[in-house]
């Protein structure tokens, strides 16, 4: 009697989890890496572009990668395709806009997920270049200090300090300069450390005389993906890139690319955060372009332009862009 008491119970409950299953919502981590198709709401046709090289011209040449620290098979085909770009752009160094390492971050330099998640992963010759690294959210939950310190284990990675300049100047004399910040203390309202890095970045702003700059965090200033315009973003951080005259902004966060330009935004941005899985993104007023599923950048930097490549997992060129300036 019990025996078939509890198989009718056991029927009864796999009959309604399914149904009260459909009304839990996915927390936004959990269903971004998961392996269904993400969506591209709104799109518009893509504006008329030219592919360029720049392998052998004085150019400064880069990869930018973001949210690529997952171990999953998205994030191996991303690297694959990386060293592919690679090997045909000769690149100086790679640009990562942060959350290096799901789903917490790590614990030490010794963590074994530098080698599955980053060594392993970035493992090609063409890809042994050195990498200059921002945090992310998901950084912050385990030992930011390990990531600063991880340098003097494998000195391709490169982060200094939680924020830090660097530049770096092509044969022809362009000059650029890669301002790397932490946004996550800016997004749980820590005031102290936000007075302390705004007043170095404007400080290192102030004082760089190279005729491109960068500016590089985590967190999104504008975005119509997931997240949508960060208002402490916009206050803290958007003021001193208009005031000082920066070409770019770079961050991940959102797992997708979009490119963009505000009309009241002296700059514009770039968000790279498919490094190593996909959300759902979307077309908005500021959207020039915008991809899922998967992707990362190709900058090349000239005297006159900032030359910008979209490329998705297939390591297809999805759409190429210029930001120009006058002689």
């Amino acid at each position: 009697m019990h025996y078939y008491r509890f198989w009718a119970l056991f029927l009864l409950a796999t009959a309604i989890l399914p149904i009260t299953a459909c009304n839990v919502k996915v927390p936004m981590m959990l269903s971004s890496l998961s392996s269904a198709p993400k969506t591209v709401a709104n799109p518009k046709p893509i504006p008329p572009f030219q592919i360029e090289t720049f392998a052998d011209s004085a150019a400064v040449r880069l990869l930018v990668v973001g949210d690529w620290g997952t171990g999953a098979s998205l994030q191996k085909r991303i690297a694959e395709q990386m060293c592919a770009k690679a090997g045909k752009e000769k690149p100086m160094f790679i640009l990562s806009t942060g959350d290096n390492i799901y789903n917490s971050g790590v614990a030490s330099v010794d963590d074994p997920q530098w080698k599955t998640k980053f060594e392993d992963m970035y493992s090609c010759a063409e890809l042994m270049l050195p990498w200059y690294v921002v945090l992310g959210n998901h950084d912050h939950r385990g030992s930011f200090q390990a990531q600063i310190d991880y340098h003097q284990k494998n000195p391709r990675w490169n982060m200094p300090d939680r924020y830090y300049r660097f530049g770096t100047t092509a044969k022809d004399g362009t000059t650029l300069d890669i301002i790397a910040i932490d946004t996550d203390p800016l997004n749980r309202k820590d005031t102290a450390f936000t007075r302390k890095q705004n007043a170095w970045l404007r400080g290192e702003l102030s004082v760089s005389k190279a005729r491109w700059k960068i500016v590089v965090g985590h967190h999104m200033i504008r975005s119509h993906g997931g997240y949508g315009d960060q208002d402490y973003m916009i206050a803290n951080i958007k003021p001193l890139l208009d005031e000082f005259t920066v070409d770019l902004y770079v961050n991940g966060h959102d797992h997708d690319l979009q490119y963009l330009k505000a009309p009241e935004d002296r700059f514009y941005c770039l968000i790279s955060g498919g490094g190593g899985s996909g959300r759902d993104t979307g077309y908005g007023t500021n959207t020039i372009f915008a991809a899922t599923n998967g992707g990362f950048n190709y900058i090349a930097v000239t005297q006159s332009r900032l030359y910008i490549e979209f490329l998705d997992s297939e390591g297809k060129i999805t759409f190429a862009t210029n930001i120009r300036k006058a002689q």
